[in-house]
């Protein structure tokens, strides 16, 4: 992958005008983890603690932030019909793609942080092991934001409406379907997801919709999807008329 591909999509990523409003949403959660934390007892933390790591930082913040970056990775030239700049690009399409997703990944993963580290202190505040909270808060943010990323980046170039797609996965698939039928759980990116924000919660406390897999399997799925999303890409971008 080309540095200078990867810099150049970081900055156009992280320099809208979008990614700057939708950072609002992690900055949001995490004043109220600290309010929380704030006005709170450590049993009453320890019960909600599920909520913010598992619910809405893997479950909320995560995926729309990544929805939003990596659907804009090619979305926005695809809408201001800079595409075919592509071919005077002297590199192959799929250095191109690498580098969209490695950067709408870092943007991802950079955008989400007040949130991550809010969830972390929340965890530690309930006299869980430090290493394990923070550990587990950033692996899960980590690989959630690279499968969504990898998946949000795919739909962008399957479809001129990977925006609502997106939304369409999230709210209706991953927020209702995936709640209500278990067997439907395993396509669920953000089942995986909190099943590895697990680590950094109480075994006791209730989790929501989480996969059936263990941490480390849940971990190998969320891998696995970034990079057949990413492969997938490569060979759509390479097949496209731009």
């Amino acid at each position: 992958m080309s540095t200078t591909l990867y810099g150049f999509s970081l900055r156009g990523i992280l320099l809208r005008g979008r990614t700057a409003g939708f950072a609002v949403l992690p900055v949001v959660v995490a004043v109220v983890v600290l309010v929380v934390i704030g006005i709170t007892s450590v049993p009453n933390r320890y019960g909600v603690q599920n909520t913010f790591t598992g619910n809405l930082l893997t479950g909320l913040v995560v995926p729309i932030v990544a929805l939003v970056l990596a659907i804009g990775a090619f979305g926005d030239e695809r809408d201001a019909r800079t595409l075919p700049l592509l071919r005077a690009i002297a590199r192959p399409r799929w250095h191109t793609v690498l580098a969209r997703f490695a950067a709408a990944w870092t943007a991802t993963v950079v955008v989400s942080l007040p949130a991550v580290v809010a969830c972390a202190v929340l965890g530690i505040s309930v006299n869980q092991p430090a290493g394990r909270v923070v550990g587990g808060v950033l692996l899960a943010t980590v690989l959630t934001s690279g499968a969504y990323c990898g998946f949000f980046l795919l739909l962008s170039l399957l479809t001129r409406r990977g925006l609502l797609a997106g939304l369409a996965y999230l709210v209706l698939w991953e927020t209702f379907l995936a709640g209500l039928a278990p067997a439907l759980r395993g396509l669920s990116i953000g089942s995986y997801g909190r099943r590895v924000a697990s680590v950094a919660i109480p075994g006791d406390v209730p989790l929501g919709t989480v996969s059936s897999l263990g941490v480390t399997g849940a971990s190998l799925v969320l891998a696995g999807i970034t990079v057949v999303a990413v492969v997938l890409s490569a060979v759509r971008l390479q097949r496209m008329d731009v």
